[in-house]
Parts: structure tokens; C-alpha cells; sequence
């Protein structure tokens, strides 16, 4: 998916026909070229137009906002719908992945995380297909890589005609033209303004952000105003800094002119939010900008109608500075003597975001899961700073983010960050008893129960020497489950014993918790009737506390424990309303286990096409996911499909893997719907004869009722009696849908 951007893309043929050739023949293109100087818009329109020569599609990485080289992996996985891992490492995920797949891969920005120059290197070592379009100021000098340095804008020559007619053919000067245009409607290039115009474009290099930075002051200055400042305000700002590229200090020089030109509080405005990462939301930025004293929305008017700072599309004000902008903002932040009250401002403001979040297995619900998602470069820049100034508050933060870690899969970085903080918070930490704990869930999760319930161990004996029961219940409860998505029985008795703490201490979060995995212990040793009334009693305490996640998940086990009694209308209407919770949530984890309950409510339902067709939706979702489904759900399923498989004959292994190509929303509409399988696709032997068997074979290769005949020795007349039959009896009207179907099923062999 490629971003969509909201002004036109200008000139640059000549760019895009050579970087498409080399893109062609290398499959590791990099565009370089100084910061404003268009690479990000030529790789996104370069994509554009080669997108149809991707079968498997496009995708597109930023890493503007990321700071760790170890987090490129994660947001490359995550770009192409993958989860993070469980126990293996993410080249490998990512490689059995795309290994096959013809898919182009946009890092944009990789010149922050360099070193991750090495993870691209494997991943196409391990690779057979897919190709990746880098955008950075500098190349990753890496043996695969073909580097395209990005040019600026042609300019008008010093003695070339300065017609509006000549000029208008400049790309540069079509840049500026379009881009005052959006600010001025009916800005054309005349005659009156085309040598200022061609004068700026020529001071500024060609470079298109400068350039877009000087036409939005057309809103105020005339052409030949821009141009006359430009040459006095250049001259100054370039000499200043000796030590980086030519076309570099121009674009500084072209920023800076452009700040110096601001109001006052539109220059502290602009270093404020450069502590913002990933989009800045205005609610939020006025409570940041508070700590510096800096009145907001005049200054933010001004702002967007330089350039400096983009709207986009959100339900809620949100602004977006460009990369190259945010670097200067910063350099002016240094200089602020409040730069420290605005970083703990912002942490502070992302903290007051997170403080009421519950922990595992509590969340919010779906808009609450998303606002976390669009903040969390935020959250993590709050780490960063509080990591630095304060490990304990940054230990703090990390716990309240252990849900939303857990629900949207963010295993491995919630788990790095825990495990490096708890090394620096001293070991009386209030907070250390949650941290291990919130290690351990997300260890869980990824089924590293190795990693896991030594954690818990530590974590019980901390919250017992406290006399703290509630701790203590979570905890075990943490443990309980650890152990049965192991395999290991011994699970339930921890399980039954959070239970009956959180009963004595009436903790309603924590009892709606340990009353789902007792429900989920009761179902692993066949209790389904205890099972039932645990679960019903969570999802009416879920409904009344507001626990969508826990909600959501307890309806899926009690529609899984109906099954196994026989209540198909009672399990039905369980899923119903918990499948698709699950999946409005995000929750990855769940979301493989209600689809095999829905694949076994279809397999008692009479549906056997659709019970073997879910059942390889949720294989390849574990797969992609990197989830892990209990063994209890594992052994359920197979039970549930050993008589569809016999019923369905040697279709069955084509089914499942046809499912495997289902989306996730086919899948639950597949799963949800009760209209009845086609029955003529049910499995041939319940039907047909031995003999109608045969001559179905021979119909599906092709031969005619007299080759069928010379073949078996049987009269014309006999083989068009049989083929009638047998026609009747799969309800189809023509050979072509019997040789269809047998094809399908597999029951052609293959040497006929």
C-alpha cells in the first residue's frame, strides 16, 4: 500500500525511465541524494508505475520515525501483514515468507538505522524474488546494491531566455508554479514575474523542498519579493556551515530563511514539535507546548502555510513534519532553555495517555487499541526519554503498555524493552513485580514457555514475601496459562488457585480473568459443563467491567465448549458474537482459535467443504501471525475433522489448502454463514458405484463415451447409461462440470 499524497508529482521522466531500467535488472535499488531533494516522492511514484509488474504487490516502510536498528525488521513484517515471532528469528520469518513472492519493498528513510543495512542484505541472500527500493542520503554499500543518486530539478540555465514559454518547460519552475498555485488559486507564470521565478529555482539548486518552501510564501510576497530576500538571506545562512555538501546548506539555508521569517511564536512552535514522532496530534501538542509558554493555534496556521508543517488525514487534528524539517526544528530545541520541560511535557502527555491502561489479558477496545497504535512512535520516544532520565518512569510506561504490546503483537520489542529497564530499576522497584510478569505474558504469547514461567516463579515468590494476594492470583493465573499453551497440565492447579483468591479478594478485572482460563482449564480436561458456566459467568462480568478483549475471548471458548455438548445453536451464538470481536480488536493470538472452532461448529453443522477451508484459514494465520494455538484447540480440531475428511474422501486436502488462500474477512463471513455445503461436492464414494467411479476417471481425461467403451470392453450404449447416472447423482448437467469436480477433488491420477 503506498501512501497517498496530496499534491500532484512534477517532472522528473527522465528519472523515473532510468531508476525503472536499473530497478529492472538489480534487486536492491537505492535512491540517494541529500535530504528535500525528492527521493521519497520518485520511489513512491517509481512504485506507482511499476506496481503491475509486482504480482504479489507493493509495499511501502517508513522509518522516518524509527530510531533502533533493530525495529526496521519488526516494521518490515508488519508492513506486509506479518506478526512478530515465536522462537525463531525474523529473517527466517520474513524469508519463508517472501521467498517465492514478487513483491517490491520500499525502505524509506533508511539512512537513521544504517546499520540495518546488514538485515537487508540477508533477507535477499535468503530470497529468490523479491526486489527493494531504498530511499537514503547515504548508499548501504552492500554487494547487491545499485545506487541512483538523486539529481535535483533541472533549472534555467544563467543565459537562457526567461520567456514565461521557455521557462514553462523547467521542471523546477513548474514545481514552484504548481506548488504557489496551491496556495494562491489562478498563479500562473507570466511574463510581469518569470525572471524571479527562474532566479529563485536557480538559488535554491533545484531542490524540491526548498523550492516548496519559498512558493508558499507567495500568500505574502511577490515572486520578485521571494527572490530579493532569497539573495540576501542565502548569502548569509550557507556561508555558516562549512562541513556538509553544497546542496545540503542550501536546503538548510532555504529552512532557515523560512524560519527567520516566522513570528516568534511560530519559530518555538516549530522546535516544540520536533519532540514528536510518527505525527503530532494539535490536543496534544498545545499541552506540550504549554511547558515552553508558546500559544498554539495562530502559530500552527502559520506554520501549515509555510510548508513547515502538513494537516493530514485523521479524524482528529494531526499535523506531520517532513524529516528534514524536524532535524532543524531539533537543532532549535537545543537552543530553548526550556528543551528539558518540553521533552518531559511530552512524556509526561503520552504517560497521562497510557496511566489507566489495565494489564494482560485486559485492552481497550477497538478505537482505544487504534489511537495507541497511531501513537506508538510517540510512546516509544517517551521511553526513550524517560530511559534516560528516569528508568523507573520509563518502567512504568512499559508496564501500562504490555497489553496493547500483547494484543497487536508487538512481542519482541515489549519483551526488549521490559528486560532492559528491569536491569536498571533498582530490584525494590514497586513496579518490578508487574514488569516480570508483563516479560512473561508476552514470552507466552510467542510460546517461549522456557523464557516464560521461570519468570513467573520469581515473580510468585516476590508477591507472596509481599503478602500480596491479588499479585499473587494474577501472577499464577500468568502461570497457568503459560503452562497449559504448553502442554502441561499442571497449569489448572495454578489456575484454580488464582481463581480462588481473586474470588476472596472480589478484584472484578481479575476475576472476570481467572474465571475465562478456568473455563479454559475445565475445557482442556473434557468439563465442558463446568467449562460453560465459568465462561458464561466471565462474559457477563466482562460485559458489566468493560473487558472487550477478555469478553471476546470467552465467548470463543464457550462456543467450543457447546460444541463438545451438543449445542450447536448455543455455540453458534457464542461465535457469532465472538469471532468477530476478536478480529475488530486485532487480537492475533485469538483470532487462529476462533476460526478452528468455527471450522469445527461447520464440521457439526454438515458443512464439510467449509469446515476443511476454515481449517486451513487458521493454519495459514497461525503461520503468517507467528501465533500459537494450545494443543487442547489442535487435538479439538482434528477431532472435529477426522469424519468431514472421511466423508469428503480426497478432496479434503485440496479444501485445506484452498482455504489457505482466504482472507480473514472471507474466512469469518465463510465461517458465520449457514447455508449448506453444495451437496454434489460432498465426497464420491457415497454415491457413486465402482464402475461409475471408473468412467468418472476416464470422463475427467477426456475420452469420449466410444474410447471409455473400447476401453473397459463395455457397449456405447452401457458407458452413456452410467455417465447419465452419474450425472444425476452429482447433480451436474455436463461432462465439463464432472470432469471439473473430479479434477478438483483429486481424483484423477495422475499418470492418466
Amino acid at each position: 500500500m503506498l501512501p497517498r499524497l496530496p499534491t500532484s508529482f512534477v517532472g522528473r521522466e527522465s528519472e523515473l525511465a532510468q531508476a525503472r531500467g536499473l530497478l529492472d535488472r538489480t534487486r536492491l535499488l537505492t535512491l540517494t541524494g541529500p535530504g528535500g531533494c525528492g527521493k521519497t516522492r520518485l520511489a513512491i511514484e517509481l512504485a506507482s508505475r511499476t506496481a503491475g509488474d509486482f504480482s504479489d504487490g507493493v509495499r511501502f516502510v517508513s522509518l522516518a520515525a524509527v530510531r533502533d536498528p533493530a525495529l526496521v525488521p519488526v516494521e518490515i513484517a508488519r508492513s506486509i501483514g506479518l506478526q512478530d515471532t515465536r522462537g525463531i528469528p525474523l529473517l527466517d520469518h520474513l524469508a519463508s515468507y517472501l521467498a517465492q513472492r514478487d513483491v517490491l519493498l520500499i525502505l524509506d528513510n533508511l539512512e537513521q538505522v544504517l546499520p540495518a543495512g546488514g538485515f537487508v542484505a540477508d533477507l535477499l541472500g535468503v530470497t529468490a524474488r523479491p526486489r527493494i527500493l531504498v530511499t537514503s542520503r547515504a548508499p548501504l554499500h552492500l554487494s547487491w546494491e545499485q545506487e541512483f543518486a538523486v539529481p535535483p530539478l533541472h533549472v534555467p540555465g544563467r543565459r537562457s531566455t526567461r520567456s514565461a514559454d521557455s521557462l514553462g518547460e523547467c521542471e523546477s519552475v513548474q514545481l514552484f508554479v504548481a506548488r504557489a498555485g496551491a496556495c494562491v488559486p489562478g498563479f500562473t507564470l507570466t511574463a510581469e514575474n518569470a525572471a524571479a521565478v527562474a532566479d529563485i529555482v536557480q538559488r535554491l539548486d533545484g531542490l524540491p523542498l526548498a523550492i516548496e518552501l519559498a512558493a508558499a510564501r507567495v500568500k505574502l510576497l511577490s515572486p520578485e519579493a521571494i527572490s530579493a530576500r532569497l539573495a540576501h538571506a542565502l548569502g548569509l545562512l550557507i556561508g555558516g556551515r562549512r562541513d556538509v555538501p553544497d546542496r545540503q546548506r542550501t536546503l538548510r539555508a532555504a529552512i532557515g530563511w523560512s524560519y527567520d521569517l516566522l513570528t516568534e511564536p511560530a519559530r518555538r512552535l516549530l522546535a516544540v514539535g520536533s519532540v514528536f514522532r510518527g505525527g503530532i496530534d494539535l490536543a496534544a501538542l498545545e499541552k506540550v507546548a504549554a511547558a515552553a509558554g508558546v500559544p498554539v493555534l495562530d502559530a500552527v496556521t502559520e506554520l501549515v502555510d509555510h510548508s513547515l508543517l502538513r494537516p493530514t488525514r485523521a479524524v482528529a487534528p494531526r499535523l506531520a513534519m517532513l524529516e528534514t524539517v524536524r532535524e532543524f526544528a531539533a537543532e532549535q530545541l537545543r537552543e530553548l532553555p526550556e528543551q528539558g520541560q518540553v521533552r518531559a511535557a511530552h512524556a509526561a502527555r503520552f504517560w497521562e495517555l497510557a496511566k489507566e491502561l489495565d494489564r494482560p489479558p485486559s485492552c481497550p477496545d477497538r478505537a482505544g487499541l487504534d489511537l495507541l497504535e497511531l501513537e506508538h512512535d510517540n510512546f516509544r520516544a517517551a521511553l526513550d526519554w524517560y530511559g534516560a532520565a528516569d528508568p523507573r518512569l520509563a518502567l512504568r510506561l512499559a508496564n501500562r503498555l504490555t497489553g496493547f504490546w500483547s494484543i497487536r503483537g508487538h512481542f519482541s520489542e515489549g519483551r526488549r524493552r521490559l528486560g532492559d529497564l528491569l536491569e536498571r530499576v533498582p530490584v525494590d522497584d514497586p513496579e518490578r513485580l508487574d514488569a516480570l510478569a508483563g516479560a512473561a505474558w508476552l514470552a507466552t504469547d510467542q510460546g517461549d514457555g522456557a523464557a516464560s514461567v521461570p519468570l513467573l516463579d520469581e515473580t510468585i515468590a516476590r508477591a507472596r514475601a509481599a503478602r500480596d494476594p491479588v499479585g499473587e492470583a494474577t501472577v499464577l493465573l500468568y502461570r497457568g496459562r503459560a503452562r497449559l499453551i504448553g502442554g502441561d497440565l499442571t497449569g489448572r492447579a495454578d489456575i484454580e488457585r488464582a481463581l480462588e483468591l481473586q474470588t476472596e479478594a472480589g478484584e472484578g478485572a481479575g476475576l472476570a480473568a481467572a474465571l475465562w482460563l478456568g473455563g479454559a482449564a475445565a475445557t482442556v480436561e473434557d468439563e465442558f459443563a463446568a467449562a460453560v458456566e465459568r465462561l458464561e459467568r466471565c462474559v457477563a462480568m466482562s460485559e458489566t467491567l468493560g473487558l472487550p478483549s477478555v469478553e471476546a475471548r470467552a465467548r470463543q471458548l464457550l462456543g467450543v465448549a457447546r460444541l463438545e455438548l451438543a449445542d450447536l445453536a448455543g455455540a453458534r451464538a457464542a461465535l457469532v458474537k465472538g469471532a468477530p470481536a476478536i478480529v475488530d480488536i486485532g487480537d492475533r493470538f485469538a483470532i487462529p482459535i476462533g476460526l478452528s472452532a468455527l471450522a469445527g461448529l461447520a464440521a457439526k453443522e454438515g458443512r464439510p467443504r467449509a469446515a476443511l477451508r476454515l481449517a486451513g484459514a487458521a493454519a495459514a494465520y497461525e503461520e503468517v501471525n507467528q501465533t500459537y494455538r494450545p494443543p487442547m484447540i489442535r487435538m479439538q480440531l482434528e477431532a472435529w475433522l477426522e469424519p468431514v475428511r472421511a466423508t469428503v474422501g480426497a478432496a479434503a486436502a485440496k479444501l485445506f489448502d484452498k482455504g489457505r488462500e482466504l482472507t480473514l474477512d472471507d474466512a469469518i463471513a465463510l465461517g458465520l454463514g449457514d447455508e449448506p455445503d453444495d451437496p454434489s461436492r460432498a465426497g464420491p464414494s457415497a454415491a457413486l458405484t465402482r464402475r461409475e467411479r471408473q468412467i468418472a476417471v476416464l470422463v475427467a481425461t477426456g475420452l469420449t463415451n466410444r474410447e471409455i467403451a473400447g476401453r473397459l470392453y463395455l457397449s456405447v450404449r452401457t458407458v452413456e447409461v452410467h455417465v447419465d447416472h452419474t450425472l444425476t447423482k452429482l447433480g451436474f448437467r455436463t461432462r465439463t462440470q464432472l470432469a471439473a469436480w473430479m479434477h478438483e477433488g483429486g481424483l484423477v491420477p495422475r499418470d492418466t
